[in-house]
C-alpha cells in the first residue's frame, strides 16, 4: 500500500481514545499523522503494529496502519562530535582538575532514578514519563541553551548524580559543550513499556527515593575544587515522596530535619554563592514536602532556595531550568566583579541611581584625619586638609580646618563646614563612601585603608605613565591627556549611632558628572568599553603553564611584601593583543585618539612597566575637558597582583591575581598607544619599593 501517493485529505484513521487522549495531551495533532503516513518513515514494531516517524513525532498503529495506538515525540537524537571536540572537552577538565580556580560556575543536577519516575501515568507532555523528560530537559534547555546563545562556557562545570536507593555518581565537575550534552542523553532510559510497566510496583515493594544520601553526596561534589570566585548552584529533580524514613528506621518529621541540616549547612558554607533549586514533577494533588523544606532551608541558612511544581508541562519545567540558570548567572556575575556574598546589607545606605540632591544634611563633628602613607603602608594622622579640596585655590587662603563635616543624607555628597549651618559650608562638594555591609562596617578604620592603598599605587603608576607618554609621537604638554586618581582621605567623625561614638568615612573629590559623562572603560574581569564577556578559558595557555612549573619544578620562593623581581611569573599576555610584528602603525594626531585607548594601554603598561607582576583596571571616571591639559579623573580601581607565593586577594576582593590579568588579554587589543610605548621589553628601572616614590608618601597634600 503506496500511502505516498494518496492526497492526505483521503486518509481516514480510525483513531482509537486511547490515541486521542494521547494527543490531546502531547499537543499532538491529528493532521501530524495524516502528514507522518504520507511522508514519514514507517517499520514494523513488536507484535503486529507500525511505528512511523514523521517531523520528530513517533506514532504507533495497528497493523493496518489505520488506527493509531498512541504517539509521542522522538527522543532528542545526540549532536555529531568528532574527535577534536572530544579532545578539547578531555583537556579542558584536565586543566580544570589541575587548576580549579579557574572554574566560574559548578551545577551539580541530582535526578530520582526510582521506578516511579519510569511510570506512565507520571510522564511530562511529550515525553513518555517522568524519567526522560528530567534528563531531556536538562540536556536540552541547561545544557544546549546555554551553549547555543555563549552564556556558558568551558569554565562552566556539571556533575551528575542519579538515585534511588543509593547515589550514582555517574560524572563529575565537567564542562558545559556538546559532549556534555550527549553524556547526559545516554542516560535517559530506553527500557520498553513491557519492561517498565511493573516498576512503580517493584519501588513500592522493593525500591526506595533516599533524598538525604543524594544530598549528602551533592554536598561533597559542591565542595571539590571550589574557591570564592565560583558560582554555585544544586538542581534536584523528584516526582514524589522521600523514603528515608523508612530506611532509616525513623518518624517522617525526624527524616524531613535531618535533610534541613544537610541543607542548612551547605548554606552556611558557601552563602549566597549556592542556589538551590528543587524540582517536583507532578500535579497539584501530589505532595512535595522534602522537596519544599529543602528550598526553604537554603533560604534561611543564607543561600538562594527555590521551588518549582512542574506539572506535567514542558513549558514548566523549562521555566524551572531557566530560574535556576539565571540566578546561577546573577552569582556568578557579582563574584566576578568582587561583591562578596553572605554580608548583611545595610539598609540606612540609598544606591547611588536613587540618590536625588536635596538639602538635608547632617552635621557631624570631625575628631580625627587620616590619609594612606605608602612609608608606613597604613593611614596616617594629617594636621592637613582632606585630600579632595587641598589642590584647590580656597586651600591655600584657609588658616584652620573646619570642624564639622556635612553629610547629604540623599546623596553621596558631603561638605566641610565651619559650624552646624549650611551657610557656612566652604570649599567644594566631595564624595563620602561607606561600605554597604554590615560586618565590614564594624571594621573601622581598617576597612578604608586597603581602599586607599590600593588608590594610591595606581595613582603612583599613572604618573609613569604619564611620564611615557611623553615619548609617543605627536606628544603635545596641552593636548594630550593626563590619567590621574583621586587623593582620598578618611575621616573620624563624632556619631552617637555608632560604637564608642566614632564613625569612619572616606572622603574624595567629587568628579563633576553633570558636565562630564560618568564612564567605566574596563573592570576587573576582561569587560572592556561596557561590553561584559563570558570568556572561556584558553587550554592551550594553561597547558603550557601547567608544563613549564612541572619541567622546572618550580620551589616556591621568599616572597617579601612588595613587587619582587621573579622569572615564575605567568606571562598571560596573548599573542591576539600585543602587536603583531612588522604590522604598520598608522601615526596620526594624538588627540583623536579616543580616552579609551589611552585607558587600555594603561592598564597593558601597568602589567609591563611592574614586569608582569601588577596590572590596574576597572578604570571608571570622567574625561575632564575643562582641565589644560585634559585629565581623565578615575576613582575605585582594582588591582590584579600575580603573586608567585600563591597569596590571594592581595589588593582586596577585586583582585583576581593571574586569572584577572588573563581575562584581560582575552578582550584586550593593542591600542596605538601600546604601539608607541613598545610594551614589550622588561623594565629594568621598576623599583622594588614604590612606596618611596610614591608622591602622596612624600607630600600628602599633592
Amino acid at each position: 500500500m503506496n500511502f505516498g501517493l494518496k492526497d492526505t485529505s483521503l486518509i481516514t484513521i480510525l483513531s482509537s481514545e486511547h490515541g486521542r487522549l494521547r494527543r490531546e495531551q502531547r499537543d499532538i495533532d491529528k493532521r501530524d499523522l495524516k502528514k507522518a503516513l504520507k511522508y514519514g518513515t514507517r517499520e514494523k514494531a513488536w507484535g503486529q503494529r507500525w511505528k512511523i516517524e514523521y517531523d520528530g513525532i513517533t506514532f504507533i498503529t495497528d497493523s493496518t496502519m489505520r488506527r493509531e495506538v498512541t504517539a509521542f515525540p522522538s527522543p532528542l537524537p545526540n549532536v555529531p562530535t568528532d574527535s577534536i571536540m572530544d579532545s578539547e572537552h578531555l583537556l579542558a577538565k584536565l586543566v580544570l582538575d589541575q587548576k580549579p580556580e579557574l572554574s566560574t560556575t559548578h551545577t551539580v543536577i541530582v535526578i530520582d532514578n526510582s521506578g516511579s519516575m519510569l511510570d506512565k501515568k507520571n510522564d511530562i507532555h511529550l515525553y513518555r514519563d517522568s524519567q526522560n523528560a528530567a534528563f531531556s530537559f536538562t540536556a536540552l534547555e541547561f545544557v544546549a541553551e546555554q551553549v547555543l546563545n555563549n552564556t556558558a562556557v568551558n569554565s562552566d562545570l556539571v556533575s551528575l548524580i542519579k538515585f534511588s536507593d543509593k547515589p550514582s555518581v555517574e560524572f563529575s565537575r565537567e564542562p558545559i559543550d556538546w559532549i556534555m550534552y550527549n553524556k547526559i542523553l545516554t542516560h535517559r532510559n530506553t527500557d520498553k513499556f513491557v519492561d517498565r510497566k511493573d516498576a512503580p510496583f517493584h519501588d513500592l515493594w522493593f525500591g526506595k527515593s533516599n533524598f538525604i544520601p543524594a544530598l549528602t553526596k551533592a554536598n561533597e561534589l559542591l565542595k571539590e575544587g571550589h574557591h570564592d570566585q565560583c558560582a554555585l548552584s544544586l538542581f534536584f529533580f523528584s516526582d514524589g515522596q522521600s523514603t528515608d524514613h523508612k530506611t532509616r528506621g525513623v518518624s517522617y518529621e525526624e527524616s524531613i530535619k535531618m535533610m534541613r541540616d544537610i541543607v542548612s549547612n551547605m548554606a552556611s558554607v558557601f552563602g549566597e554563592s549556592l542556589t538551590i533549586c528543587a524540582v517536583g514533577l507532578g500535579n497539584r494533588d501530589d505532595e512535595f514536602r522534602p522537596l519544599k523544606e529543602i528550598a526553604d532551608a537554603a533560604a534561611v541558612a543564607g543561600a538562594k532556595g527555590l521551588f518549582e511544581r512542574c506539572e506535567r508541562t514542558a513549558h514548566s519545567i523549562t521555566s524551572a531550568i531557566s530560574s535556576l540558570v539565571t540566578s546561577t548567572t546573577e552569582t556568578r556575575l557579582a563574584l566576578q566583579d568582587g561583591r562578596r556574598k553572605g554580608y548583611t546589607q545595610r539598609t540606612d545606605l540609598i544606591s547611588e541611581k536613587e540618590a536625588t540632591v536635596k538639602t538635608r544634611w547632617k552635621f557631624y563633628r570631625i575628631l580625627e584625619h587620616f590619609v594612606y602613607d605608602p612609608r608606613v603602608k597604613r593611614l596616617w594622622r594629617s594636621p592637613l586638609l582632606p585630600l579632595g579640596v587641598a589642590h584647590t585655590s580656597e586651600a591655600s587662603m584657609r588658616k584652620h580646618k573646619p570642624p564639622y563635616l556635612a553629610i547629604n543624607s540623599n546623596s553621596f555628597r558631603c561638605r566641610l563646614s565651619d559650624s552646624q549651618n549650611p551657610s557656612h559650608f566652604v570649599f567644594s562638594d566631595m564624595v563620602a563612601k561607606e561600605t554597604k555591609d554590615v560586618e565590614r562596617f564594624e571594621e573601622k578604620r581598617d576597612f578604608h585603608e586597603g581602599f586607599a592603598e590600593t588608590q594610591d599605587f595606581a595613582n603612583y603608576l599613572a604618573i609613569q605613565f604619564n611620564q611615557h607618554l611623553k615619548c609617543i609621537p605627536y606628544y603635545s604638554a596641552a593636548g594630550t591627556p593626563l590619567l590621574r586618581f583621586v587623593g582620598c582621605s578618611v575621616l573620624m567623625i563624632e556619631d552617637p549611632d555608632c560604637f564608642n561614638s566614632e564613625r569612619y568615612v572616606l572622603v574624595e573629590k567629587m568628579l563633576d558628572t553633570e558636565r562630564f559623562r560618568w564612564t567605566k572603560w574596563n573592570d576587573n574581569n576582561g569587560m572592556v568599553d561596557g561590553m561584559k564577556k563570558h570568556i572561556p578559558i584558553d587550554v592551550d595557555f594553561e597547558l603550557r603553564q601547567l608544563q613549564k612549573e612541572q619541567a622546572s619544578n618550580l620551589v616556591a620562593i621568599a616572597e617579601g611584601d612588595e613587587c619582587s623581581e621573579d622569572d615564575s611569573i605567568s606571562d598571560v599576555e596573548t599573542n591576539s593583543s600585543s602587536q603583531k610584528g612588522g604590522e604598520a602603525v598608522e601615526y596620526e594626531t594624538i588627540q583623536d585618539i579616543n580616552p579609551s585607548e589611552y585607558l587600555q594601554a594603561f592598564t597593558h603598561f601597568t602589567y609591563r612597566f611592574t614586569n608582569k607582576r601588577v596590572m590596574v583596571c576597572d578604570l571608571q571616571g570622567v574625561f575632564n575637558t575643562d582641565l589644560v591639559p585634559p585629565v581623565i579623573e578615575m576613582t575605585d580601581p582594582a588591582i590584579h597582583y600575580a603573586s608567585a607565593k600563591g597569596r590571594r586577594m592581595v589588593y582586596g576582593r577585586t583582585d583576581k591575581g593571574k586569572a584577572g590579568m588573563n581575562a584581560f588579554f582575552k578582550t584586550h587589543k593593542c591600542t596605538k598607544i601600546c604601539m608607541y610605548l613598545h610594551l614589550s621589553a622588561k623594565n629594568k628601572k621598576w623599583q622594588r619599593n614604590w612606596r618611596q616614590d610614591s608622591t602622596q608618601g612624600v607630600n600628602f597634600n599633592v
